[in-house]
């Protein structure tokens, strides 16, 4: 058997040899992985030996990321707004980018409504971090979170279940809201979404780790990227409580195009939030 430290090792010079990114990092994630630990207490298992299972756990996970995996779809669980998600390939890696502005989502809810009920809606809702983050965070908020994929769906039911929120989140299967009537159930104080906002002929820039192993339909909306906020914009005002919040991620190259989309619609934009890198990543509107 071989010690955690010395397999450590070698799979950072394994790592190093295949010119991946960050290698330290990738090899204390792929470790926690196979001990079952959070990635920044792999030091407290130095000493360890690593049973003969546990190498060979390991030795499938590294081949899978040398064949450009992307580590979440390897580690099937991923940290969003420090919750734990289980994530499957065929549905959408969360980023970084959307937790810049779901944060200033919950402050915003905190603040206007605090200890009062709110609906909310996680709409495109993928593994359901965004909706399920806020309801973690808010306990007054309940959740309706809507994706027309079924995979999407179960894997928001699971994570609902992984963090004891299934009491306060509905999953429904829909292409946005083509399956409902309005009604005063279906009527919310925020829409919250991250559509698809990649232009189609950018799809193929993107890096191999994405192409070969996100769904791109999960990404890619038409020739500007547009397509689907441009149906949110024109088709869920009916299910938004009048001067509700609706919130799009989008591209930062996108911001006057989707206000221009808007001009024409039930929605008054009311400002942008930027991300961490301070570019313009998603768009609030309020209903009229």
């Amino acid at each position: 058997m071989s010690k955690v430290r010395d397999v450590w090792s070698n799979l950072v010079l394994t790592l190093r040899k295949h010119n991946l990114p960050g290698a330290s990092r990738e090899a204390r994630f792929l470790l926690s992985g196979v001990l079952s630990a959070s990635p920044s207490h792999i030091y407290l298992y130095w000493d360890q030996d690593l049973s003969v299972e546990k190498i060979e756990k390991l030795n499938i996970m590294i081949k899978e990321r040398l064949d450009g995996v992307p580590l979440q779809y390897i580690l099937k669980e991923w940290e969003f707004f420090s919750l734990q998600f289980y994530l499957e390939k065929g549905v959408f890696i969360p980023r970084l980018d959307t937790e810049s502005w779901l944060e200033e989502a919950i402050i915003t809810i905190r603040s206007r409504y605090e200890n009062q009920p709110v609906k909310l809606c996680d709409l495109c809702c993928g593994s359901g971090v965004i909706g399920l983050t806020v309801a973690y965070w808010l306990t007054k908020v309940q959740v309706v979170a809507i994706d027309r994929s079924k995979l999407a769906c179960d894997l928001t039911r699971h994570n609902a279940q992984k963090l004891g929120l299934e009491e306060r989140i509905s999953v429904l299967q829909s292409d946005l809201f083509n399956e409902f009537q309005t009604t005063d159930e279906l009527q919310f104080d925020f829409i919250l979404s991250n559509p698809p906002y990649v232009k189609e002929e950018e799809w193929n820039t993107l890096s191999p780790e994405i192409r070969l192993h996100e769904p791109k339909d999960a990404l890619v909306s038409g020739s500007e990227g547009l397509d689907l906020i441009y149906r949110i914009l024109n088709e869920s005002s009916p299910y938004l409580k009048s001067q509700g919040y609706l919130y799009i991620e989008h591209d930062p190259s996108q911001v006057e195009a989707i206000a221009d989309l808007s001009l024409k619609t039930h929605f008054k934009k009311d400002h942008v939030i930027f991300d961490y890198q301070k570019r313009p990543r998603a768009t609030v509107f309020r209903r009229k």
